[in-house]
This record gives C-alpha cells, structure tokens and sequence, in this order.
C-alpha cells in the first residue's frame, strides 16, 4: 500500500481533517519531498455543516467543481461528483461518506483519485480546487493527501479530463467526439447522463454507446452494460433514508472498464457515438487515459 502525505493546510492538533474550504483554492504547489518517487493517487476528503434541509449526497459532492491536478499542464480535471464515481468504480470500494439529517453534517472521506505520476525534477507539480456554494452547507472544509511510492511501477501516468456536452434537438445516433485525443491508451471511461433509467422509465441520454475505430466499431455497450461495472454496495441510512449507494449516488453514472485490453488512441483515430434518447440534455464523458512518461 502507498504511504500518505498530508497537502492541505490544516491545524494539527485539530478538529478537522482538512483546511477551510469557504473559498476556491488558488493554484498551489505540489512538491516532492524525499523518498517520493512515484505518486499512485490523491486521497479528497470534503466537510461540511448542514442547515434547516437535508443536503443529499450528490448535491454536496457538487462543492468542488473542478478538482485540477498539473503535471507541467492540466492531468486531472473533474468535479467532486465524477471523482466519487470514478473513485468507486476504478478502485472497487465506496468513499466513507456521511449524509445528515437537516442541521447535521455531511462528510465524505477517501475519494481517490489516481495518478501514476513518475516524480521528475524537471517537472512542475500543482494542485487547485475551485468552490461552487451549496444550498444550506457552511463551514466547509477540503482534506487532501498524496499516497506515494518509492518504488517506481512500469506504468504510464493518468490524463483524466471532462468532455461536456449536450444531447441533439432530436434523439437517435449522433457523434460527440470525431476524435479522442492521441496520446495514449484509453483504460476507461465514465460517463454522466442528466436522465437515466429508473423504474418508472427505460430511457436515457446515452441509450447506447459506441467506441468507433477507423476501420470498425471497437466497443458497443448499452447503459445497463455501463452500469454492471460499478460493483454492489450494502446500504446506507442517509437523510433520506436507508437506500443504496448505488441506486442514490450512481443512477446518473456508467463507467466502460478497459484496463485489461487498453485500446490504442495513438494508433487508431477513436471516435465516440452514442444513441441518445433524451433531447436537449447535459451530458459529460471523462476519458482515463494512460500516458507514456
């Protein structure tokens, strides 16, 4: 397992796990300290006091937006909503996370965030996060430690960065990306629709989804496809109620795992296409893709 290195500002001894997150922090530096040759991931935690209304989870997770990470330019770009999502579907377990009744507080501990990040001196390391107000959250606070190695794997390092976009006017086949960018091999990607199925419906933004080589379609996959790779949780009591993680939080979300056959965006010009079903609607891809180094 990696070690961790706190980041943030925080008071120790102290209350809280994290520094004041009241306001968007400013772009700040990452720097290696001995020993730390190679960062795995970013472990983000979140903080925050209700007031007279439930706050569910997936509105609080929406504080941060974006997370930025740079390695001599923008890696990680995403919102604490997708982060959850990817944290749960890449490395099989659910950040620790609270949702209080009104007046109680909200917290989710351990969103990680990979990296792979071979240290080179010769790089520039940073990290920044920008605040977007809550309705009936205060006193917010942001934790975040890097889990690092001495050891140094044979791997590529992370670019994770959205992709939005907005459904067409009419529903159908349409491309929405003529081309990912070619620089490296994709190990994954997730996918936010704004209307997914539920039991009282079966349509949704992205109905199907197609990965679309020059030569042929390399990956075709429905939205109960996308929603299998997410593993089951046990139960949750929330504000709301005892429901399931998976039915609250990741009814929105579908993750395609292909870190076992990477697929060459080098090599091959990589379109994506999707059936969608829903008009007019938000929808964001997050590639994950690994990157020579």
């Amino acid at each position: 397992m990696p070690k961790s290195r706190i980041l943030t500002q925080q008071a120790i001894p102290g209350a809280n796990t994290g520094e004041a997150f009241t306001a968007s922090i400013a772009n700040r530096p990452l720097i290696p300290q001995v020993d730390e040759n190679y960062w795995d991931s970013l472990s983000l935690s979140l903080f925050g006091q209700g007031a007279v209304a439930i706050v569910t989870l997936e509105n609080f997770l929406n504080l941060c937006n974006p997370f930025v990470f740079n390695a001599n330019e923008p890696r990680i770009v995403m919102r604490g909503r997708d982060l959850f999502a990817l944290s749960m579907a890449w490395y099989s377990g659910v950040p620790f996370a609270f949702e209080g009744a009104a007046a109680a507080q909200d917290k989710v501990f351990g969103i990680r965030i990979p990296l792979w990040v071979k240290v080179k001196p010769t790089e520039q390391y940073s990290w920044q996060a920008t605040r977007v107000a809550v309705t009936n959250i205060s006193a917010e606070t942001l934790g975040l430690s890097v889990l690092w190695k001495t050891g140094v794997p044979a791997t590529g390092r992370i670019d994770a960065r959205e992709i939005p976009f907005t459904t067409p006017a009419a529903t159908g086949i349409t491309q929405v990306v003529p081309k990912l960018p070619k620089i490296g091999k994709l190990l994954g990607l997730l996918v936010f629709a704004t209307t997914a199925p539920t039991s009282a419906a079966q349509t949704s933004d992205v109905q199907t989804l197609y990965l679309q080589g020059l030569k042929r379609v390399l990956v075709s996959a429905n939205w109960a496809d996308l929603q299998a790779t997410f593993d089951q949780y046990f139960e949750e009591t929330s504000g709301l109620g005892t429901v399931t993680v998976l039915q609250r939080l990741l009814t929105n979300y579908g993750f395609l795992d292909l870190r076992d056959e990477p697929i060459d965006l080098v090599n091959d010009d990589v379109a994506i296409s999707i059936d969608a079903e829903v008009a007019s609607e938000a929808v964001r891809l997050v590639p994950i893709i690994e990157v020579p180094q």
